[in-house]
Protein backbone atom coordinates (compact mmCIF):
# COMPACT_ATOMS: atom_id res chain seq x y z
CA UNK A 1 0.00 0.00 0.00
CA UNK A 2 0.95 3.47 -1.16
CA UNK A 3 1.41 5.96 2.03
CA UNK A 4 -1.62 7.99 1.46
CA UNK A 5 -3.70 6.11 -0.37
CA UNK A 6 -6.92 3.52 0.65
CA UNK A 7 -7.25 0.11 -0.34
CA UNK A 8 -10.70 -1.22 -0.58
CA UNK A 9 -11.43 -3.91 2.77
CA UNK A 10 -12.97 -6.12 -0.02
CA UNK A 11 -11.36 -5.91 -3.02
CA UNK A 12 -8.30 -4.69 -1.96
CA UNK A 13 -7.78 -2.25 -4.87
CA UNK A 14 -6.90 1.05 -4.45
CA UNK A 15 -9.77 3.18 -3.97
CA UNK A 16 -10.29 5.93 -6.80
CA UNK A 17 -12.13 8.65 -6.40
CA UNK A 18 -14.51 8.89 -3.21
CA UNK A 19 -14.32 5.78 -0.29
CA UNK A 20 -17.98 4.51 0.75
CA UNK A 21 -18.75 3.23 4.33
CA UNK A 22 -20.90 0.65 4.55
CA UNK A 23 -21.67 -2.10 7.21
CA UNK A 24 -20.99 -5.79 5.87
CA UNK A 25 -22.24 -8.88 8.26
CA UNK A 26 -21.84 -6.29 11.16
CA UNK A 27 -18.61 -5.34 10.03
CA UNK A 28 -17.97 -1.53 9.74
CA UNK A 29 -15.36 -1.22 5.93
CA UNK A 30 -14.14 1.19 3.91
CA UNK A 31 -15.35 0.19 0.02
CA UNK A 32 -14.85 1.45 -3.18
CA UNK A 33 -17.59 2.25 -5.42
CA UNK A 34 -17.27 -0.96 -7.31
CA UNK A 35 -18.05 -3.34 -3.17
CA UNK A 36 -20.31 -0.73 -2.01
CA UNK A 37 -23.50 -2.57 -3.38
CA UNK A 38 -22.46 -5.73 -0.66
CA UNK A 39 -23.41 -3.58 1.96
CA UNK A 40 -25.28 -1.51 3.68
CA UNK A 41 -24.09 2.26 4.02
CA UNK A 42 -23.84 3.67 7.31
CA UNK A 43 -23.14 7.12 8.79
CA UNK A 44 -20.28 7.28 11.81
CA UNK A 45 -21.12 8.59 14.52
CA UNK A 46 -19.41 11.32 15.60
CA UNK A 47 -17.99 11.26 19.12
CA UNK A 48 -19.10 14.61 21.67
CA UNK A 49 -15.77 15.98 23.00
CA UNK A 50 -16.08 15.77 26.67
CA UNK A 51 -14.31 18.31 29.07
CA UNK A 52 -11.12 16.77 30.63
CA UNK A 53 -11.19 14.97 34.32
CA UNK A 54 -11.38 17.14 37.00
CA UNK A 55 -11.82 15.57 40.43
CA UNK A 56 -14.54 18.13 41.69
CA UNK A 57 -16.80 17.55 38.90
CA UNK A 58 -16.80 13.66 39.24
CA UNK A 59 -19.62 12.37 41.27
CA UNK A 60 -19.99 8.68 42.07
CA UNK A 61 -23.49 6.90 41.48
CA UNK A 62 -24.84 6.32 44.86
CA UNK A 63 -24.67 2.06 45.81
CA UNK A 64 -27.18 0.29 44.89
CA UNK A 65 -28.64 -1.84 47.13
CA UNK A 66 -30.16 -5.28 46.05
CA UNK A 67 -31.54 -7.53 48.10
CA UNK A 68 -31.62 -11.49 47.73
CA UNK A 69 -34.60 -12.49 46.41
CA UNK A 70 -36.96 -12.83 48.96
CA UNK A 71 -38.03 -16.79 49.29
CA UNK A 72 -42.02 -17.65 50.12
CA UNK A 73 -42.87 -17.80 53.71
CA UNK A 74 -41.89 -21.20 54.69
CA UNK A 75 -39.86 -22.15 52.05
CA UNK A 76 -36.61 -20.99 53.78
CA UNK A 77 -37.27 -23.64 56.49
CA UNK A 78 -38.29 -26.59 54.30
CA UNK A 79 -35.98 -29.32 52.82
CA UNK A 80 -36.94 -32.34 50.51
CA UNK A 81 -37.41 -35.44 52.12
CA UNK A 82 -34.92 -37.87 52.35
CA UNK A 83 -36.80 -40.87 50.99
CA UNK A 84 -38.03 -38.20 47.97
CA UNK A 85 -37.03 -41.00 45.07
CA UNK A 86 -39.08 -43.32 46.57
CA UNK A 87 -42.08 -41.56 47.19
CA UNK A 88 -41.89 -40.29 43.64
CA UNK A 89 -41.38 -43.82 42.39
CA UNK A 90 -44.02 -45.30 44.33
CA UNK A 91 -46.71 -42.78 43.56
CA UNK A 92 -46.37 -41.95 40.21
CA UNK A 93 -46.87 -46.19 40.01
CA UNK A 94 -50.30 -46.10 42.28
CA UNK A 95 -51.83 -43.68 39.76
CA UNK A 96 -50.61 -45.48 36.58
CA UNK A 97 -48.71 -42.63 35.15
CA UNK A 98 -45.59 -43.36 32.75
CA UNK A 99 -42.30 -41.25 33.44
CA UNK A 100 -43.43 -39.67 30.31
CA UNK A 101 -46.42 -38.78 31.15
CA UNK A 102 -45.56 -37.61 34.83
CA UNK A 103 -42.95 -35.13 32.73
CA UNK A 104 -45.34 -33.92 30.59
CA UNK A 105 -47.56 -32.78 33.31
CA UNK A 106 -44.44 -30.59 35.65
CA UNK A 107 -43.07 -29.56 32.50
CA UNK A 108 -40.04 -31.14 33.18
CA UNK A 109 -37.58 -33.19 30.67
CA UNK A 110 -38.12 -37.05 31.27
CA UNK A 111 -34.16 -37.36 32.06
CA UNK A 112 -34.66 -35.11 35.14
CA UNK A 113 -37.55 -37.41 36.23
CA UNK A 114 -35.49 -40.34 35.72
CA UNK A 115 -32.92 -38.66 38.00
CA UNK A 116 -35.14 -37.52 40.34
CA UNK A 117 -36.54 -41.04 41.08
CA UNK A 118 -33.01 -43.09 41.24
CA UNK A 119 -31.85 -40.77 43.71
CA UNK A 120 -29.49 -38.68 41.27
CA UNK A 121 -30.88 -35.25 41.73
CA UNK A 122 -32.99 -33.65 44.00
CA UNK A 123 -35.62 -31.81 42.92
CA UNK A 124 -35.47 -27.79 43.51
CA UNK A 125 -38.42 -26.55 45.52
CA UNK A 126 -40.37 -25.16 42.10
CA UNK A 127 -40.34 -28.78 40.83
CA UNK A 128 -41.13 -30.10 44.41
CA UNK A 129 -44.35 -28.04 44.51
CA UNK A 130 -45.42 -29.54 40.83
CA UNK A 131 -44.60 -32.81 41.65
CA UNK A 132 -46.61 -32.55 45.25
CA UNK A 133 -49.34 -31.13 43.20
CA UNK A 134 -49.75 -33.91 40.86
CA UNK A 135 -48.70 -36.86 42.68
CA UNK A 136 -50.94 -35.79 46.04
CA UNK A 137 -47.89 -36.17 48.35
CA UNK A 138 -45.45 -33.97 50.54
CA UNK A 139 -42.18 -34.17 49.71
CA UNK A 140 -41.29 -30.23 51.31
CA UNK A 141 -40.55 -31.30 54.97
CA UNK A 142 -39.97 -28.75 58.07
CA UNK A 143 -36.06 -28.31 58.33
CA UNK A 144 -34.57 -29.81 61.29
CA UNK A 145 -33.27 -27.14 63.73
CA UNK A 146 -29.50 -27.75 64.49
CA UNK A 147 -28.55 -27.58 68.27
CA UNK A 148 -26.08 -25.13 68.96
CA UNK A 149 -22.91 -27.08 70.52
CA UNK A 150 -22.35 -26.69 74.11
CA UNK A 151 -19.33 -24.66 75.09
CA UNK A 152 -17.40 -26.42 77.43
CA UNK A 153 -15.10 -24.68 79.72
CA UNK A 154 -11.66 -23.85 78.83
CA UNK A 155 -9.31 -26.07 79.35
CA UNK A 156 -6.41 -23.10 79.49
CA UNK A 157 -5.93 -20.93 82.53
CA UNK A 158 -6.08 -17.52 81.28
CA UNK A 159 -4.45 -14.37 83.32
CA UNK A 160 -7.99 -13.55 84.81
CA UNK A 161 -8.30 -17.18 86.46
CA UNK A 162 -4.43 -16.67 88.42
CA UNK A 163 -5.32 -13.30 89.30
CA UNK A 164 -9.11 -14.36 90.89
CA UNK A 165 -6.46 -17.20 92.60
CA UNK A 166 -3.61 -15.34 94.12
CA UNK A 167 -6.49 -12.84 95.39
CA UNK A 168 -8.33 -15.60 97.23
CA UNK A 169 -4.69 -16.89 98.64
CA UNK A 170 -3.34 -15.65 102.12
CA UNK A 171 0.12 -15.74 102.58
CA UNK A 172 1.01 -18.09 104.79
CA UNK A 173 4.90 -17.59 104.77
CA UNK A 174 5.32 -14.50 106.74
CA UNK A 175 9.21 -14.82 108.01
Amino acid sequence: MVAGLLNCDICGRVIVGPAFRVRVEGAKMLVCSSCQHLGKPYQEERSVPTRPYAPSTLRMPKAIHRRAPELPRGMEESDVAEDYSNLVRSHRMKMGLSQEELAKRVKERLTVIQKIETGKIAPDSKLCRELEHELRIKLLVPRKAIPAPKMAAPAEVTLGDIIRVRGKQKPTDAA
